[in-house]
């Protein structure tokens, strides 16, 4: 089942812990910064 956006908004909003489908559905939809980009940048 996919989570919906208002739900992963409203954790994120209040600080609860994601799973891994909705961290992946955020960070898709540009609600959440990709661990992936961080690691470039951190190397530069």
């Amino acid at each position: 089942m996919v989570a919906r956006l208002s739900t992963i908004r409203r954790k994120i909003k209040n600080g609860d812990k994601l799973g891994f489908s909705e961290r992946a559905r955020a960070v898709s939809k540009g609600l959440l910064p990709s661990k992936v980009k961080k690691k470039k940048n951190a190397k530069k």
